[in-house]
């Protein structure tokens, strides 16, 4: 089949194969009061059986904010795919029901992302009220249908004979490089960052609400930032702008912060992956303090189960002896999961 994403003069498509699943949770409040990250089987199309896909599943939000339900969807078993190859898919979920169907849609995302190992595409199912409670969560049980359009092709072929490579990215990256039309600066210790103010209220719900009232922001075109630094500021510009984000060691805290601030979901867990992949003795107490701060749920418990598993050797650190006076809370939860084991 084939999928038009866009029509001119030169009518670009991308010729699509498309794969479904439908999923069905039972048991949902069991699963929501226990808070648990639920995982599909993994499926595909007939035609692309080696392009496998499977989604993940937040009963209590991102946050564990408990009001909604958050849904991402993942290309699984990239080994078996040509590392130079990009698949760019669109996917439709539909909360199924009886009568009452309610149906989201995503943009055009690219997998894999090339900065991360394991690339989705998040949305904010449903929210948990009365009409979910009622009309769609049916015997305590959720339904979920995903139809994935996806093309393993890494170039746009056009009617008109020219090859046009994907270039979003590329063409956002420049408009921020080369600051063209801009109409906002983001002031970091004297440094100016001009920037636009329709792609960071795209991007970002705390910017898009500072640019769609009568803020001193919105009215001076300036946003003085004065709790992040040049380089964190630099890296958010980056994700914002391409959906691309080196996120090294020593900024990894930095740019979680920011992503919280400015609500950059993605992000946010995308820093969260890379506390969690540099865990260590030493730093356990710190990545515990962070996850905690910025309310990553699944990072902490994670991080409590390390401790748990090195804890003499974390006891003797210097981020455990700081904890024990500023976060005693989270000592007791350590304390209390060591006892449990």
């Amino acid at each position: 089949m084939s999928s038009s994403f866009y029509k001119s003069d030169c009518q670009s498509k991308i010729h699509c194969d498309e794969a479904s699943y439908v999923w069905t949770i039972e048991d949902f409040h069991l699963h929501e009061a226990k808070g648990e990250t639920l995982y599909s089987p993994p499926f595909s199309s007939v035609k692309h059986n080696q392009v496998k896909w499977y989604m993940e599943l937040f009963p209590n939000g991102e946050t564990d904010a408990k009001d909604s339900v958050y849904l991402y969807l993942y290309l699984s078993e990239l080994s078996s795919l040509e590392k130079s190859k990009k698949i760019f898919a669109k996917a439709t979920f539909l909360v199924l029901s009886s009568e009452n169907n309610k149906k989201l849609e995503n943009d055009i995302m690219e997998y894999p992302h090339p900065d991360i190992e394991r690339t989705g595409w998040g949305v904010e199912l449903i929210k948990k009220d009365e009409k979910f409670r009622n009309k769609l969560l049916l015997n305590n049980t959720l339904t979920i249908r995903c139809e994935v359009k996806f093309s393993d092709l890494s170039f746009l072929q056009c009617d008109c004979g020219i090859e046009m490579p994907c270039d979003l990215s590329e063409n956002f990256a420049s408009l921020l490089e080369n600051r063209t039309l801009t109409d906002v600066i983001l002031s970091v210790n004297g440094k100016e960052y001009p920037a636009h103010k329709t792609v960071l209220a795209a991007r970002s719900p705390v910017f898009c609400a500072m640019f769609s009232h009568s803020t001193k922001e919105n009215e001076l075109n300036r946003v003085d930032i004065k709790d992040i630094n040049e380089a964190v500021v630099e890296g958010m510009l980056k994700y914002i702008y391409t959906g691309k984000c080196e996120v090294p060691d020593e900024l990894a805290e930095g740019l979680l912060a920011a992503a919280d601030k400015y609500d950059l979901r993605r992000l946010k867990i995308i820093c969260a992956k890379r506390l969690f992949n540099g865990l260590s003795a030493e730093n356990a107490a710190n990545v515990l303090i962070l996850a905690d701060m910025h309310h990553l749920e699944d990072l902490k418990r994670e991080v409590i189960n390390f401790i748990v598993a090195n804890f003499a050797q974390v006891l003797n650190t210097e981020g455990w002896n700081n904890m024990l006076v500023s976060n005693p809370h989270l000592v007791n939860e350590v304390c209390e999961a060591v006892a449990r084991k």
